[in-house]
């Protein structure tokens, strides 16, 4: 793979489960980057791709999901958020379906994280690879996937965190500022898609989060900088700067789907459709080198 070309990852809860088939198609043929950056679940996809675990990404979005520690409104009364995040950062990769750590550190690709700094509403970007032990990796990861409402704030340094998605969901801008005018793009959206805005949102945001007006802000203006930058991806797309691998049909999996039927057939609609556009993907990587 060529050194130019950087990997960027969309989030999107259970929708990752498409990314998920994209990445082990990536893996089946060995198509590695230099760098990547995701937020929320598609960070988390990228980490069992860079360590080289095949198809433990689909377990997790297969099997996994399953299991009611993984996603269950009682995790609320349990622990403060619908998703089981002990179970998904602390039991999951170290006891029921291991994460190779070390595969994961050796991967030369550099790997950055967006999270939401609940204090400015800005995005700021963390390397799991850099961090000191797989707990500390995993309050990364932890941190861009904590949705806001259902989630609580991760706090780095007594500063509290939310998902990275909240003020970056594409992090084009960061790819570009570290040095990657070439990139591949994986979303979770088909063509078409555009963010409405909600209006019971940013009422409850100012509510919930009364004592954070820089991230109600942050989470009022999401669906204006979602679509802003799709514009500027149509842009870059035109101009040969990205490749971008999405869903050719709206999805019928949400943010929080459950059915294992319509998971699986989501991870095998990302890994065909990307068996389809390889050798475009290919042409296109061979001709910025």
């Amino acid at each position: 793979m060529t050194s130019k070309v950087g990997l960027i990852v969309e989030g999107g809860g259970m929708r990752g489960a498409y990314t998920a088939g994209v990445l082990e198609a990536f893996l089946d043929h060995d198509i590695q980057f230099p760098y990547a950056v995701g937020v929320s679940a598609g960070a988390n996809t990228i980490c069992s791709y860079l360590s080289g675990q095949k198809l433990r990404n689909k377990r997790l979005y297969t099997k996994w999901i399953t299991d009611k520690r993984f996603m269950n409104w009682r995790n609320m009364f349990t622990e403060g958020a619908y998703f089981g995040m002990n179970f998904l950062f602390n039991e999951l990769p170290t006891q029921f379906d291991p994460f190779d750590m070390e595969s994961f550190r050796k991967n030369a690709t550099v790997f950055k994280v967006g999270i939401t700094n609940c204090l400015t509403g800005k995005s700021e970007y963390r390397e799991p690879k850099l961090a000191s032990s797989l707990e500390e990796a995993d309050r990364i990861l932890q941190a861009s996937s904590s949705l806001p409402f259902i989630a609580k704030m991760v706090v780095f340094d007594g500063v509290p965190y939310l998902d990275g998605g909240i003020s970056d969901a594409i992090p084009i801008r960061q790819a570009e500022k570290d040095g990657f005018i070439y990139n591949v793009l994986i979303l979770t959206r088909n063509t078409d898609y555009r963010k409405a805005p909600s209006k019971s949102l940013a009422r409850a945001s100012k509510y919930y989060f009364k004592r954070y007006p820089n991230l109600t802000d942050a989470l009022s203006k999401r669906h204006q900088v979602y679509n802003d930058t799709l514009k500027y991806l149509n842009q870059l797309e035109q101009e040969g700067k990205v490749f971008i691998i999405r869903p050719h049909l709206p999805l019928e999996v949400d943010r929080y789907e459950k059915d294992q039927t319509k998971l699986t057939k989501l991870y095998n609609q990302g890994y065909q459709e990307t068996l389809e556009q390889l050798p475009k993907l290919l042409e296109w990587i061979a001709q910025i080198s």
